[in-house]
């Protein structure tokens, strides 16, 4: 039975992340740690986690080093250098693992070629209330289809091997948003189709709520997150130039572009410029009818006839 290491960040999630270590040593699959990242908790996480310490010395409770930036990702991070499994499973610290979480996904290891096994789950609100399952849609292209959206492949989802990961840059410590697509983008672009495999079975609750680390993306503004979500399009979109894939372009794209549209309507001129540079510097050396291609694109395939005409302006005068 290989050892799985679960890692868990969390910051003052004390009313939340005992009902997570309930579900940890519920598991049927026993040969597991489990790594909690404290990230600089000011509430009572601390006497909780020394109790369930105490009770399963599987369960082990680590603070995040002071010389590290503060944050989900490094605390992922150095939960990662910690560990001693052969398998990783990051995973939030308001989620559930159901029973079989982690016995459904080792038992599909059939080959040292595989990476990663991946699993749905159900997506509930802040009460665990289902609201629906997660979706995969399988046509044999992972990078594909996550970029474009048609599966939700979340942080419970994988399990890596990791020696799959020990040479591979992991969670990015300067984002503040989609770090986990950020990090899954990079892994999927070069994993082959016989390097993972899917269960197709709902092994985990995935917990939405007022105090999501990403439920900011909707109401008020977030300068940070909403810069951390360009660069994630971006670094992205580079990846898909080089493979030339065209449906992912507009897709990502158009992405880009609601996103500056939103920067100029929230004034947010540090994110605002940097798309817009970005933008103009995959056209910097384009001829006239290039770039007359270019504007046609973003008025008749993108569909943004209004407001088309200050991307137009825009470009010209940078």
């Amino acid at each position: 039975m290989p050892l799985v290491s679960i890692i868990i960040p969390t910051y003052n999630r004390e009313h939340l992340i005992g009902e997570t270590l309930n579900s940890v040593l519920a598991q049927t699959y026993t040969n597991w740690e489990c790594l909690v990242i404290d990230d600089g908790s000011a509430d009572n996480t601390s006497s909780l986690l020394e109790t369930y310490c105490k009770k399963d010395s599987r369960i082990q409770y680590h603070h995040r080093p002071k010389n590290q930036p503060g944050g989900g990702n490094a605390a992922r991070n150095y939960g990662f250098e910690l560990s001693k499994g052969e398998y990783i499973n990051w995973f939030d610290s308001d989620d559930i693992m159901l029973h079989e979480f982690i016995e459904k996904k080792i038992n599909l290891i059939s080959s040292k070629k595989l990476k990663a096994i991946i699993c749905s789950g159900y997506l509930t609100d802040s009460q665990l209330n289902i609201l629906r399952p997660t979706k995969y849609f399988n046509d044999g292209n992972l990078f594909k289809e996550f970029t474009l959206r048609k599966s939700d492949i979340l942080t419970p989802s994988i399990l890596f091997r990791k020696s799959a990961l020990n040479s591979t840059e992991l969670f990015n410590i300067g984002l503040t948003d989609g770090q986990e697509t950020e990090f899954f983008h990079r892994f999927f672009f070069d994993l082959k189709n016989d390097e993972y495999k899917y269960i197709d079975e709902k092994l985990f609750l995935y917990r939405k709520h007022s105090n999501s680390i990403g439920s900011n993306k909707i109401g008020d503004y977030n300068f940070k997150n909403r810069f951390s979500q360009a660069y994630v399009e971006f670094e992205n979109l580079k990846r898909i130039i080089k493979i030339g894939d065209r449906e992912m372009i507009n897709f990502v794209y158009k992405a880009l572009l609601n996103l500056l549209f939103l920067t100029m309507d929230n004034k947010d001129n540090h994110t605002y410029n940097y798309i817009l540079d970005g933008i103009r510097g995959y056209y910097k050396d384009i001829g006239v009818f290039n770039y007359m291609v270019l504007i046609c694109y973003l008025k008749v395939v993108l569909n943004i006839n209004m407001r088309s005409y200050r991307i137009e302006k825009m470009i010209r005068r940078r």
